[in-house]
């Protein structure tokens, strides 16, 4: 099987049907499917298609997570003008490296380098639950679980949520990461496609732009 050149081509292949492939690929050169669908999103990233990232992430299913994986922002912010103004993560590069999960408790926290840590201890100061990790920290901690998607394509995610109070996450105005839903779908395994979403102080739940995430090379630590 040879492996396809892009998730969307001048030929019209539907994103699903090029997905089945890289799967199908998995069971004899998983390597090459997962490096190849992270080519491709990556690609996706570079041109800012919402459509295709869109159609991908429909394509997903909801992955099983446990351990550390790195993580790259898919494409622009969006949907909320000003926002990185509201979050100093979103301004420096690459600031957000990944997250981790832990399947037993269902928890996990979100991975920054040091510069996204230095801005975010400044505007945060009260906030202690940093915790040193290799060349970076992690911080912002989550719960997470399987279950539909609150935006269609209603598809089943991993829900990825930091409302609850026993995670000791600051509640700020400038990080308003208690309104903050991120939903992960795998396209192939060891590669996944997360979706941001912001609620609005009304309640209004609305996407506002992707992210990526795959297992850790070896030899990188975070």
């Amino acid at each position: 099987m040879t492996i396809p050149t892009a998730l969307a081509t001048e030929t019209g292949d539907h994103p699903a049907a090029l997905l089945d492939e890289l799967r199908e690929l998995t069971a004899t050169a998983p390597a090459r499917a997962r490096l190849a669908c992270w080519d491709h999103v990556l690609a996706a990233s570079a041109a800012d298609d919402r459509a295709l990232l869109d159609a991908l992430f429909a394509a997903g299913t909801a992955p099983q997570l446990h351990g550390d994986y790195e993580g790259i922002i898919v494409g622009k912010l969006h949907g909320i003008p000003g926002l990185a103004l509201l979050n100093p993560v979103v301004a420096i590069e690459p600031g957000w490296v990944g997250k981790s999960f832990d399947a037993a408790t269902g928890t996990g926290a979100n991975r920054l380098d040091l510069p996204a840590y230095l801005a975010l201890k400044a505007v945060v100061p009260g906030y202690r639950g940093w915790v040193r990790t290799g060349t970076g920290y992690r911080g912002f901690r989550f719960t997470h679980r399987v279950e539909k998607a609150v935006l269609a394509p209603h598809n089943q995610v991993v829900a990825v949520t930091y409302t609850d109070p026993a995670l000791g996450n600051p509640r700020s105005r400038v990080v308003p990461i208690e309104r903050v839903r991120d939903e992960i779908v795998e396209l192939v395994p060891g590669v996944y496609l997360g979706r941001a979403q912001l609620r609005s102080t009304g309640g209004e739940l609305r996407a506002i732009g992707y992210f990526a995430m795959r297992a850790p090379r070896p030899g990188v630590r975070r």
